[in-house]
């Protein structure tokens, strides 16, 4: 099975998918900059103190600071995270299957299971972003569970993002380090 994975697609399917991950990705990533520096001059709070808020009071806190302007921003923002992800974990998990194909035995392997990792990711930050638009809709009236389980998923998201990144990481450098030897 994981290697049907390594070979769906071919290396430069992966290399476009690569290319055209990376400038959504880009494009996203200044937007979600500048949302946040909106966010933190105007009211002290960022996206992340909310996304790690893990309790209610913490949450209400946030979204009072926020008011109902940064609220409707960080919703819209929310909603174009969705897009985000998918750029993301495609991004990664193309990169590391380039990358597992490049190495060989043991690396392989792990290679295929790192590109696994950003889309477990992304699932997380899905049940995360359901979690934040809950309480983004109702500020002061939301489950307590939904500051928890949307900080819960925010930790394994980062975890899991941090697992394929080390990953793609590691594997440049030695196959760096492996051509240089071979020279």
């Amino acid at each position: 099975m994981l290697q049907k994975f390594k070979d769906a697609l071919s290396e430069k399917t992966l290399k476009i998918v690569i290319i055209i991950t990376l400038i959504i990705f880009t494009i996203l990533t200044i937007i979600f900059q500048l949302q946040n520096t909106t966010l933190q001059s105007a009211s002290g709070y960022g996206i992340l103190d909310f996304e790690f808020a893990f309790n209610e009071a913490t949450a209400i806190t946030i979204l009072a600071a926020w008011g109902p302007a940064l609220r409707l921003l960080v919703l819209q923002g929310t909603y174009l995270d969705f897009l985000y992800i998918i750029s993301y974990g495609l991004l990664i998990m193309s990169l590391n299957l380039l990358l597992a194909r490049k190495l060989k035995e043991r690396w392989q392997t792990v290679g295929v299971l790192c590109a696994l990792a950003p889309i477990i990711a992304g699932l997380f930050d899905v049940i995360e972003n359901v979690n934040l638009i809950i309480m983004l809709n109702n500020p002061t009236n939301f489950s307590s569970i939904a500051p928890l389980l949307a900080s819960i998923c925010a930790t394994l998201k980062f975890g899991f993002l941090l697992l394929g990144i080390g990953f793609s990481l590691i594997a440049i450098l030695k196959l760096f380090i492996d051509k240089r030897r071979a020279e």
